[in-house]
């Protein structure tokens, strides 16, 4: 309850309060409220587009080789554990095949007998052209004494016509022509003789030169016969080298599955082997070894589609491995796979890092960076850019209004991002440096309004 005179004191109180507040709204109006947004304004322009791709990824061998035997057979000795850096062609396990050194030592013998029938050949060459010589000379002799003995015909033949005539004449008696006539008769046996030698002379020069042609061929069949044992021979000691599992170059091994006595399948390697051993798979053994190149390492960066026709080898890129707390190395890309990943829609990047002192090891996390320049673009800055659904909008400014306008945006780099083209009316056209792009919060805008630029 209020007491009267509490209750004057209290409206004289009240009345002193107003007052001051009164007279301070007489003396200064309130500004007036205005609803047209003050803009700024920008240009699109050139600009060359740097961004980077970053893909998570590991540190892989330039080379990995899991080393099967290529023949079965038990190991006899291993040389070589994991950890251990090899030379190429070093010796890293040898398997113990005796059948086949035997079969390689046979195949030497019959060699070493096929060259010696070669050469028994090739003297049998030389008795069969002697006799054939020999077989000429008896052509020629025979020949010879057909040519005297043909002489001796005529020369019978001539005296018995003499004599014949003196007989007539009975110059001469009969008994001398008698004589000379039996002379005549054993010259042309002797010719008639002569001549069967010569055919048979020379039938015999025909059969040794026969057996010179057939002693040649044998030569040949012979030759033949060494390159096809030597041949032969190559193979099996080819198979003989499998014995011996080398490095194929200089590296280190990181996994063993040799142990003395194990028989190692060709082409399956150690069937009792641990499983999950390196190079494992369900469908064959293990690999008595497996080496890893070290003097250089790979990274793979895969590259989005958008980004691909801009990579290429030599595209500078940054390697960040976690196991040297993040240490950027600087590199380059060394190649990419040119086609697509139909799948993922990216493009596959490797970049190698020369690892002389083996300090990056095959499986080590590591961050890829490929730092992709795109040429001169027309673009806009980012924050001029807004969303509108799914389609890129931004308002350009036109007769003192703000126009929406769809846009086909590309790449950007954070603060810059690349038109291709905007929406005019139903047409897709150009964004040109000479268009005006208003640069203000894009909540602030709607399409058509009036706005005013700020000086």
């Amino acid at each position: 309850m209020i007491l009267p005179g509490k209750k004057t004191c209290l409206l004289l109180l009240i009345t002193c309060m107003a007052l001051p507040l009164g007279c301070e709204k007489g003396d200064k109006a309130a500004p007036p409220v205005t609803t047209i947004p003050i803009v700024r304004l920008v240009q699109p322009e050139k600009r060359v587009i740097l961004r980077t791709v970053g893909q998570p990824g590991f540190v892989e061998a330039y080379e990995q080789t899991s080393l099967f035997p290529k023949i079965s057979g038990y190991i006899e000795k291993w040389d070589v554990d994991i950890g251990d850096k090899v030379k190429k062609d070093q010796v890293l396990a040898t398997l113990f095949v005796p059948e086949l050194i035997e079969e390689h030592k046979q195949k030497k013998a019959t060699v070493d007998l096929d060259i010696v029938r070669v050469s028994q050949s090739q003297k049998l060459v030389e008795v069969a052209d002697s006799v054939l010589k020999a077989a000429v000379s008896k052509v020629e002799l025979a020949t010879a004494d057909v040519g005297k003995y043909q002489a001796e015909v005529e020369r019978w033949s001539s005296e018995v016509k003499r004599l014949t005539d003196l007989v007539t004449q009975r110059v001469v008696d009969k008994q001398i022509l008698d004589e000379s006539l039996k002379q005549l008769r054993s010259s042309e046996a002797s010719r008639n003789a002569s001549r069967a030698g010569v055919k048979v002379a020379d039938a015999d020069r025909l059969a040794q030169s026969a057996n010179l042609d057939k002693s040649r061929i044998d030569v040949l069949e012979a030759e033949a016969r060494v390159r096809v044992s030597q041949a032969d021979e190559k193979r099996l000691a080819a198979l003989v080298g499998y014995t011996k599992i080398t490095a194929p170059y200089e590296g280190i091994v990181i996994a063993r599955n040799a142990n003395t006595g194990d028989f190692a399948q060709g082409t399956t390697g150690d069937q009792s082997a641990p499983g999950k051993s390196s190079d494992q798979s369900s469908s064959r053994g293990a690999p008595i070894y497996v080496v890893a190149r070290t003097d250089v390492v790979r990274v793979f960066v895969d590259i989005p589609e958008i980004d691909a026709n801009f990579v290429r080898q030599g595209t500078k890129a940054t390697v960040r491995v976690q196991a040297f707390r993040d240490f950027e190395i600087p590199a380059e890309v060394t190649r990419t796979a040119w086609a697509l990943n139909v799948k993922s829609r990216t493009l596959r990047a490797e970049v190698d890092l020369n690892n002389p002192d083996a300090k990056l090891l095959p499986g080590m996390y590591a961050y890829g960076y490929v730092k992709i320049e795109r040429p001169s673009f027309i673009t806009l800055p980012t924050r001029v850019i807004g969303e509108k659904g799914d389609q890129s909008i931004c308002y350009l400014y036109r007769d003192g209004k703000a126009v929406l306008t769809p846009l086909r945006v590309g790449a950007s780099d954070g603060a810059y991002q690349v038109v291709s083209a905007r929406l005019e009316g139903s047409e897709w056209v150009p964004l040109t440096e000479k268009d005006s792009v208003i640069l203000v919060d894009l909540s602030e805008l709607a399409d058509g309004i009036a706005v005013q630029v700020e000086k």
